[in-house]
């Protein structure tokens, strides 16, 4: 039976607060079924519209997800949690392609030589992913099955942290990835290093993985003209493809990887 600390009857953000630090506190585990509406208005000594309006609070806030009819669950950290919020920054600020070609840099070729690094190699997903790649015969398809491509080589690295920096900048890289696979010479310049990129990790050499990863995110700077230096969202649009507000088919359903 669940059981509070908190005086009877409980204020709402008080009992946000509780639920909020439990599950931060791994005392449910992703996955895990939170108590019953029932038992929770008992525990707090408050009604059932009162916890309905915590648990809407906590779906809000990515904690929780509710399913009809049979409860509330504890929510898997996802990679791209913090991409809307992001994105919204991000378009507002005037984020630029150069801007984000340096970080993903640093991002990724941290990432890769990692990877290459680590005595088990995550290989089939990186592999399964260039095979898709490759089959990919539109803009979109080629853009979406990329930033898939790119998601997998940074999960090899089996660090999480990179795993949520770039799930938070998955929406501008995906709106790169639509310049890129928009022009057929950049498209043709790019994708041959993908496969040289994970023959390196396989290989288990840290160098080669990393100078290909900066080879292939630095054509950008020399094969984008004055796309450059122009915020990624007003690019995308003046080529009259997808925005990069455009979260619908760019949200990973990928958790933060094990170690």
């Amino acid at each position: 039976m669940f059981a509070s600390t908190l005086t009877a009857p409980a204020r709402k953000n008080d009992i946000s607060d509780d639920l909020e630090r439990r599950i931060v506190r791994s005392h449910w585990s992703p996955g895990d079924q939170l108590p019953s509406e029932r038992e929770l208005c008992l525990a707090y000594g408050v009604s059932r519209p009162v916890i309905r309006e915590v648990l809407a609070g906590l779906v809000e806030r990515s904690f929780i997800d509710i399913h009809p009819g049979r409860g509330s669950f504890v929510r898997a950290v996802a990679v791209d949690d913090l991409s809307s919020s992001l994105t919204r920054a991000a378009t507002r600020s005037g984020i630029t392609s150069r801007d984000l070609v340096v970080a993903r840099v640093a991002l990724e070729c941290a990432a890769v030589e990692l990877a290459a690094q680590r005595t088990t190699r995550l290989m089939d997903a990186m592999w399964e992913r260039l095979h898709t790649h490759e089959q990919a015969d539109s803009v979109d398809d080629m853009a979406q099955s990329d930033l898939d491509f790119h998601e997998a080589v940074v999960a090899a690295s089996g660090n999480p942290v990179l795993m949520l920096m770039f799930g938070s900048i998955r929406a501008q890289v995906y709106a790169l990835m639509l310049r890129s696979h928009s022009d057929p010479a950049i498209h043709s310049a790019g994708d041959p290093i993908h496969g040289r990129i994970v023959q390196a990790v396989a290989d288990g050499d840290p160098s080669a993985a990393r100078e290909l990863m900066r080879e292939h995110l630095e054509l950008a700077l020399t094969m984008f003209g004055t796309d450059l230096d122009q915020p990624i969202s007003d690019v995308v649009e003046a080529r009259g493809i997808r925005t990069a507000g455009s979260l619908a088919d760019t949200r990973s359903p990928a958790t933060t990887p094990p170690l």
